[in-house]
């Protein structure tokens, strides 16, 4: 069995019961929300600001549905006996699980471009500073799940799985702002592990920063391999 084939089988169940397109609707709601009652505040904020606004809610709500999917990384195939019994290594196992769950967050929060588009028709910025935004969210959405992939490999029940990583999440996110108080050669160290609050502000900017990349696709990278780990040693036992 492919990693393609698992991906492939895993996604399609996301859309067998009406949860997956629970979540999408909720996603675009949040969103919607967002920009109406947050981001364009009292009407007069210059477009730009309000683009930025509602990019920077929007990667939090990201977050949000990459920590509610870390809990189908446990029901799928993570915790099922046929597949950890299958003839199926558990790199596969980890990133095709992985990948179907990325690939039904990039449709949920690509789902809003509606969204920005209505800024782009009623004030001034460029296609470009949306399409930064935007890769920057599903920079961040793709970090997330790989926290979550780490921790759903390692249990079998979905709320530890959720409150886990809800965890390591905001204690990343809230670690920005202990570094405003921390020692200043802490500060730096402090301030890079927040997905959002620091690596995702340039790509809210408009800007596509190399290292903000780098870092993002890194966590991914790092959580797939410790679920593979993971699944492996289970098998093991």
């Amino acid at each position: 069995m492919s990693v393609r084939v698992v991906a492939k089988r895993e996604f399609a169940s996301l859309f067998r019961t009406p949860i997956g397109f629970l979540l999408i609707g909720v996603t675009l709601l949040l969103n919607a929300l967002q920009l109406n009652a947050v981001a364009m505040g009292t009407g007069d904020r210059p477009s730009t600001v309000v683009l930025e606004t509602f990019l920077l809610n929007a990667a939090f709500v990201t977050e949000v549905l990459a920590v509610v999917l870390s809990t189908r990384l446990v029901l799928a195939p993570t915790s099922s006996p046929l597949l950890l019994s299958a003839p199926v290594r558990p790199w596969t196992l980890a990133l095709g699980g992985y990948l179907a769950s990325l690939s039904f967050l990039a449709i949920a929060t690509l789902a809003s471009l509606y969204l920005p588009a209505l800024i782009l028709a009623y004030g001034k910025v460029s296609l470009g500073h949306v399409a930064a935004g935007y890769a920057g969210t599903l920079l961040v959405g793709a970090a997330c799940l790989g926290i979550g992939a780490a921790v759903a490999s390692g249990t079998r029940h979905p709320i530890v799985a959720l409150v886990t990583t809800a965890t390591i999440i905001g204690v990343f996110e809230l670690s920005f702002y202990v570094a405003g108080v921390a020692s200043l050669e802490w500060r730096p160290w402090l301030r890079a592990l927040a997905p959002v609050w620091n690596h995702h502000e340039s790509f809210r900017r408009g800007i596509v920063q190399l290292s903000d990349v780098v870092y993002l696709l890194s966590v991914a990278a790092v959580g797939v391999y410790a679920a593979g780990r993971s699944i492996g040693e289970r098998r093991q036992r």
